[in-house]
């Protein structure tokens, strides 16, 4: 197997693994604040979110950035077909809007750090938190299949 390959092997991995942990965020994790209240969920994200997450997030996402970036450059400068060059542009794309997505989302989380427990405060910060953290799940889940469209096609033509 060659280099292009393996570098999209990782990058599904990656990116399975982080449209894994954001499905959880956004289906398990953020919905408790409706049944726990919103002080208590912020305390909660206190000690996650901004406890280990704001060294393990940023971390495996820039990986995963840098994974789908060498790979598409990779299948670029061999010349690829297509077929492989399409799903890696979206998943590039993807990846892109994942990102923009991060920056309109972290902030709102990241408020919460010096914050008092103003109920109001921290469920507009909350919710804000929430809507973009539905987009930037959705972009990434996006890019995890154009990932594995991309890997298919490799192995097509190999």
């Amino acid at each position: 197997m060659n280099t292009l390959f393996w570098l999209v092997v990782t990058a599904v991995v990656v990116h399975g693994l982080i449209a894994g942990i954001s499905f959880d965020v956004a289906t398990v994790k953020l919905p408790t604040r409706k049944r726990i209240g919103v002080t208590a969920y912020a305390q909660f994200a206190r000690g996650n979110d901004l406890g280990n997450g704001v060294l393990v997030y940023p971390t495996i996402a820039i990986l995963a950035l840098l994974l789908v970036a060498g790979a598409t450059l990779a299948a670029h400068l061999t010349h690829r077909s297509d077929a492989v060059m399409f799903p890696l542009f979206a998943a590039c794309g993807g990846t892109i809007a994942h990102f923009l997505c991060t920056a309109l989302a972290a902030p709102n989380m990241l408020s919460l750090r010096s914050v008092s427990n103003d109920e109001a405060f921290l469920a507009r910060k909350l919710d804000a938190f929430a809507t973009w953290h539905g987009y930037r799940t959705l972009f990434q889940f996006l890019t995890f299949v154009a990932l594995v469209w991309a890997l298919v096609a490799i192995n097509q033509v190999a």
